[in-house]
């Protein structure tokens, strides 16, 4: 069951937009949210304790302002009849939401993001794109306004294979939530191509181990994996993405990618990435 929601939050109009799916979220299922905001400023941590800043007036302004924002966030109407929690730290981001994910037992993190494009896409990426890659619990990222974040038809994307299954179980729970048609897609490509009879049997067994009643599974021809979700979703109007992450690090992430994290960075829907254990 989701019972904590985590809001990683910079104030920025797109995570405000994150923070109202995740109140409209917390409603439905009576769930905890925890708003944190995480200042990266240059910090020194002692084992005692003591932390040295290298700039304290750059780091008690950066405070002062958080605990501004934060105050007039939980201020919103928005926010008003759910439990909040809320915390400012110094970290760097994606490390800080990784530890607060893990003492705080959180199941959901749901968070804005603008996308990372070009050289910051290749060199940079997003902070989203980092939660993704690193995160145990599954991340929902939004990149517009809802004022009713209603889902009536979702896109999972798979090779299913039986890795597949264990993602599938982390997201009945999320899509339980909602009464919304399933949309199962296989992307073939040049260079991972599979027969139609292959995919259709994978499908189905898929679906009878799950006990599936109401869905539709479609195979799709692309370039690359991520123009045929994206297609393929455009053909559908799904309003939202699933997908599965290996959140690859280090060489195999230069190497390999992440289908999840170009989703992320080039969906104009929301996305829902789970870690394939």
């Amino acid at each position: 069951m989701i019972k904590d929601i985590l809001v990683p939050t910079d104030f920025s109009k797109c995570s405000v937009y994150a923070v109202k799916v995740a109140a409209q979220l917390a409603k439905k299922l009576n769930a905890t949210m925890h708003l944190l905001h995480v200042i990266e400023t240059p910090v020194v941590a002692y084992d005692a304790g003591m932390v040295n800043f290298e700039s304290l007036p750059q780091a008690m302004f950066m405070k002062e302002l958080a605990d501004e924002n934060m105050k007039n966030l939980l201020a919103e109407s928005f926010l008003s009849g759910i439990s909040v929690e809320s915390k400012i730290e110094y970290d760097a981001i994606y490390k800080r939401i990784n530890q607060y994910v893990e003492n705080h037992k959180i199941n959901l993190i749901v968070m804005g993001s603008h996308g990372a494009k070009g050289f910051n896409e290749i060199v940079l990426g997003s902070n989203a794109e980092r939660v993704v890659r690193y995160a145990d619990c599954p991340v929902l990222t939004i990149k517009q306004d809802y004022s009713s974040f209603e889902v009536q038809d979702i896109l999972i994307a798979s090779n299913f294979y039986n890795e597949a299954d264990n993602m599938f179980k982390a997201f009945k729970q999320f899509t339980d939530l909602f009464d919304a048609n399933l949309h199962f897609v296989r992307v073939n490509t040049p260079i991972n191509f599979e027969t139609t009879p292959e995919s259709n049997k994978k499908m189905n067994d898929f679906a009878s181990r799950h006990a599936l009643e109401s869905y539709s599974f479609g195979i799709y021809n692309d370039q690359t994996e991520e123009d045929g979700i994206l297609n393929y979703a455009d053909e559908i109007d799904a309003d939202l993405l699933v997908i599965g992450t290996h959140g690859r690090t280090g060489l195999a992430h230069l190497i390999k990618g992440s289908i999840a994290e170009d989703l992320l960075n080039h969906s104009k829907r929301a996305v829902l990435s789970i870690k394939i254990k």
